[in-house]
Formats: C-alpha cells, sequence, structure tokens
C-alpha cells in the first residue's frame, strides 16, 4: 500500500520537478544523469556502494573508501552523491579508485538503469539518506544495507514522525543502523527500526586520514571565515573590516557556502580591501602579489586553508542555518569559533567548547572581540587548538569500529 502511494506521488511530482529544475542550476546540472544514468560495468566481486548526499557526507564516503580498502584491498566501489560539485570533486580525489556516479532519482526505472545487472556487496547510506525505492530495490536483489553516522536531526525529527508509517517499510529493509550518538540512536528506534539493529558508535566527521601535525608554536597571521552563508555575510563582513583595523597585517579568508556568493563577498571587501581570488591565489601566491582577503571560489579546498589559520570562524551560525561542521579547524589545532545557531551539531558544539577547544559567540561584536583577545594572546589560542585536538584523537576509534561492523554485515562469509 504505501510503495504504491509512494510511487504514485513520486511519479507525479516529476513534470513539477523537472520544471523547477530549470530555473535551479544545483538541480539542473546533473538531472539528466539522475533521470537517465549510464549503467555501471558489471563487477563479479560485487561493488560496495557509498551514498553521501552533498558535500559534508562526502568526506565520510572518501574516508571510507580508504579506510574499508585498508582492511579488505580487493574491495570495488561505486560511490553516488546527490550534487554535480561533490560527485566531482570526489571524481579528482578518488580517481580510480572508485566508480563516482550521481544518485538516480528515486524512481524505480532509474535506480534499476544504474544498477543493470550487476552484483553489489552492500548499500551504505551516509547520515539520513533514506531513499524509499533504493532501500526496497536493493533489499530485492539481497544487497545488505547500512546505515552509517546515521543522524536525525531536530529540525527534521517532526516531519519523520509525520510519515513514520511509510518509514517503517523503509526501516525493515535497513540490516544496520551505526548511530552518530545514544540519543540519535533513540530517535531510529522510535520512528520504527528494530532496536536490535541500532547501535551507537559516534560520529564520523570527527574522522580524517590526516596524520597529527606539528604542534602550532608558529603563527600564520590569517584567520578564516568559513562556510559563511546568506544572511551572515553583512555582519562577517563587518567583523573583518574591523579587524583589519585593528591587525593591519592580517590576512582573511572568506569561504562562502554557496559560491553564487564569491562575487557579493568580493564587492563589499574590495573598496576597503585589497583581494584575490582562491583559485588565483592557489599555485601561484610567489607571482600574485600582495593581498589583504582572499576569496575562497572552489570547492574542496577549505580544509587545506583550515591548516593554515591561526584561528576559524565557522558559519552558518550567526543566523538561523543550525550551523555547519565547526570539526574541520581542529584537525590543525586551529581553534574555532561559532555562533549561537548550531542546532543541527548541538552536540558537537557542546563537546567543543567543554573541551576548551572552540569559543561560542552570540552575535558579531564577540565575535570580533573574541577573535581579537585570541590574536593577541598566543599562548590561550595554542592551548585551545590542542584541546580541540583531542576531540579528534579520541574519537579515532570511530572510524575502527564502524569499518568493523561494516564488515561483519557486508563480508561475514569471508
Amino acid at each position: 500500500m504505501w510503495k504504491y502511494l509512494y510511487n504514485l506521488t513520486v511519479h507525479l511530482a516529476l513534470p513539477f520537478f523537472s520544471l523547477f529544475a530549470l530555473f535551479n542550476r544545483k538541480i539542473r546540472n546533473n538531472l539528466r544523469e539522475r533521470l537517465v544514468p549510464q549503467g555501471i560495468e558489471d563487477d563479479p566481486q560485487g561493488l560496495v556502494w557509498i551514498h553521501a548526499a552533498s558535500l559534508g557526507e562526502s568526506a565520510i564516503a572518501h574516508n571510507l573508501v580508504e579506510q574499508i580498502g585498508l582492511t579488505i584491498p580487493d574491495a570495488r566501489f561505486l560511490v553516488t552523491t546527490n550534487t554535480y560539485y561533490a560527485r566531482d570533486l570526489l571524481r579528482r580525489k578518488l580517481g580510480k579508485t572508485a566508480l563516482v556516479h550521481s544518485l538516480p532519482l528515486d524512481l524505480p526505472f532509474s535506480i534499476n538503469r544504474l544498477m543493470g545487472n550487476s552484483l553489489f556487496r552492500g548499500l551504505i547510506l551516509v547520515e539520513t539518506e533514506l531513499w524509499p525505492n533504493l532501500i526496497w530495490t536493493a533489499r530485492r536483489r539481497g544487497i545488505p544495507i547500512v546505515i552509517v553516522n546515521g543522524r536525525i536531526s531536530d529540525s527534521t525529527i517532526g516531519r519523520y514522525k509525520l510519515v513514520s508509517s511509510l518509514l517503517r517499510p523503509v526501516f525493515s529493509c535497513v540490516n544496520l543502523v551505526l548511530a552518530q550518538s545514544d540519543s540519535h540512536a533513540e530517535r531510529f528506534v522510535h520512528l520504527g527500526m528494530d532496536p536490535q539493529r541500532v547501535v551507537s558508535t559516534g560520529n564520523l566527521k570527527y574522522f580524517r586520514g590526516i596524520s597529527t601535525p606539528p604542534r602550532r608554536e608558529q603563527r600564520f597571521g590569517v584567520v578564516t571565515f568559513g562556510s559563511i552563508k546568506e544572511k551572515e555575510l553583512e555582519p562577517v563582513i563587518g567583523v573583518i573590516l574591523d579587524l583589519k583595523k585593528r591587525f593591519r597585517e592580517l590576512k582573511v579568508f572568506v569561504a562562502p557556502r554557496e559560491l553564487h556568493l564569491v562575487s557579493a563577498i568580493e564587492d563589499a571587501l574590495r573598496q576597503p580591501l585589497t583581494t584575490i581570488r582562491y583559485s588565483v591565489l592557489r599555485g601561484h601566491r610567489e607571482d600574485s602579489g600582495d593581498f589583504d582577503a582572499v576569496v575562497v571560489d572552489t570547492v574542496g579546498d577549505l580544509m587545506d586553508i583550515y591548516g593554515e589559520s591561526d584561528l576559524a570562524f565557522v558559519g552558518g551560525s550567526l543566523a538561523p542555518y543550525g550551523g555547519q561542521n565547526m570539526l574541520e579547524p581542529l584537525f590543525f589545532e586551529t581553534p574555532v569559533l561559532f555562533g549561537p545557531h548550531v542546532e543541527n551539531f548541538k552536540e558537537v558544539a557542546d563537546q567543543v567548547i567543554t573541551t576548551g577547544g572552540g569559543i561560542r559567540v552570540t552575535s558579531a561584536d564577540e565575535l570580533l572581540e573574541k577573535i581579537s583577545f585570541l590574536l593577541e594572546n598566543d599562548e590561550v589560542r595554542i592551548d585551545m587548538g590542542r584541546a580541540g585536538r583531542s576531540i579528534i584523537d579520541a574519537q579515532n576509534q570511530v572510524m575502527v569500529e564502524t569499518v568493523a561492523r561494516i564488515r561483519e554485515v557486508l563480508w561475514k562469509d569471508s
């Protein structure tokens, strides 16, 4: 009954979705590939299919490919994403290590066209990519399904409760949920997942395959504002201009969450400051001349920039967007600041504050004062960075356990 109603709904919605895509570049760019995908090549050993929605989840997919590959050297991978820019980034990073495609639309025709007659060892879904037809098709083909880094956020739990009757037949097809925390595990159970198939393993966003950097006594003279969203542009620009008045030698990097904001940031900064795009600066620093601010107009470079920063502010948090991943700077012992709106990362934010690896600010004025204080107090800044890195070091075991549990499900007969 629910399968029939769901498929009726998605097929009726398809013409309207296609029309909407004509005016939305994010969707339009890979719509054809998602609607009529090219079938993948057969693999006699069975592919491990990992699906990640966009950039944040694709970092987890990348790490899973590498870490599973270390323990199962002959494993072969298919990685899919919803967005074209995450797809392109993974193709560059994974190279020939994995096939990378856009995820087909959740239509039986599109899904089966991509899968063809290929064999699959398992389907791994990152976080909450609960596409009913994808999951039902995998189950019908006898493919084990594992949800990793499972999370159900405060903002979506209410909507999921409204469709809990639909979710139950979806969850019944899932072999295992590896949840980010006990509270997320409880939410999966509350929505209909068998409690015997739910395990709290921790947050994979803590993990990066990055060796511990040298201690950060050196100073770069750089502050990075990462993942900045549109509604917080004005206060962030104000903070940057005030910082430059106080610290004339300071370099500022600004990375918008959406690339269409690049021009607006340039326009706001260009008059008082000398600006340059990161695409120009990258690889040509010796020829780029002097500059005050760098506008990051590329995808996939923010981690490297955090690694050369004294401090980082992670956006999506000064305005009510729910926050962004404030862990990434901590891999490099770079202290992190973020605003009050971190509902989607509440547990992570609380741990960063508790360990002393970062500061939560309530306004642009407080952000300016905290950054200024840390730039003037190297010892405090260095201690914060080390405290933040301790979170990362303590959580590397999460990846080890995740891979072990995936092996138990996907390679149980090996």
